[in-house]
């Protein structure tokens, strides 16, 4: 699963929906839905890590590196479940070109980062690779080169020695049509949601700004995304997750899920 779950932000005016009132359907919809790794975009020490460690405690957890420019920060944390993998390394950077320090290039509107983790799947025994992130709203600019920093980092982290499968998870703020999405793909990247069966159209949007509706700016901006040079791991489905109780909605964003064999 990959899910922007809306952090708390000073100007925002989140009306009915702010994590109080949505943090039960919230979880709900993680249960319900059952993954066994997750990729959160702008989740915050409170509530959410808080709230995530009492109603999900089958999982361990990556927190990642701060981002945004202010408090509160977000994190592009990772969950994934304990009985099932083991965790082999783990790391995190900030998309810059000072990727070691807290900073913004590119002409970003928020500072950035990335984080990841190597995990041995206990059932298979096969390694993974999981980059999670969220890329800049503002700046075309700053998505195209933090999608090539990424890719950049990758080899270091998956080695073909190891031959891990690569999954990458995000809030992309942009389309599949976009450079920074186009980088993934020429890096022999699979779009799981398009590999499955899917296809992008007018129901394919992830942003809705707690409306359920499709946004006019966006439309699938939020991705999971594959690489495995072994061709021994492929995903069997994909979805647009949109569980809701209106007027009340998990987030403003829809997550997504892959299933992968």
């Amino acid at each position: 699963m990959s899910f922007n779950i809306r952090g708390w932000f000073p100007s925002a005016n989140d009306g009915v929906n702010v994590w109080q009132n949505r943090a039960a359907l919230n979880v709900a919809t993680i249960k319900r839905h059952a993954p066994d790794l997750i990729g959160f975009q702008e989740l915050q020490r409170e509530p959410h890590l808080t709230d995530y460690k009492r109603e999900l405690p089958d999982f361990d957890r990556s927190l990642g590196l701060k981002y945004n420019n202010e408090e509160p920060h977000c994190y592009p944390t990772i969950f994934w479940r304990r009985e099932r993998f083991d965790l082999l390394d783990k790391g995190e950077f900030w998309l810059s070109e000072s990727p070691d320090s807290f900073s913004a290039s590119w002409e970003t509107a928020c500072i950035r980062s990335a984080a990841w983790v190597k995990l041995r799947d206990r059932r298979t025994n096969k390694l993974l690779l999981i980059v999670n992130t969220h890329l800049d709203h503002i700046s075309e600019r700053a998505r195209v080169e933090g999608a090539k920093l990424i890719l950049s980092r990758i080899p270091s982290l998956a080695p073909n020695e190891s031959r891990p499968a690569v999954i990458v998870t995000g809030d992309f703020n942009c389309n599949p049509m976009s450079d920074a999405y186009r980088a993934f793909l020429e890096d022999s990247f699979i779009d799981t949601f398009l590999s499955s069966g899917n296809k992008d159209d007018g129901d394919s949007h992830t942003f809705h700004e707690f409306t359920g509706k499709h946004h006019p700016k966006y439309g699938r901006i939020d991705w999971i995304l594959l690489r495995d040079a072994e061709r021994k791991m492929r995903a069997v489905s994909a979805a647009i997750v949109r569980d809701a109780e209106p007027p009340l909605f998990p987030s403003d964003h829809y997550p997504i899920v892959a299933d992968f064999i």
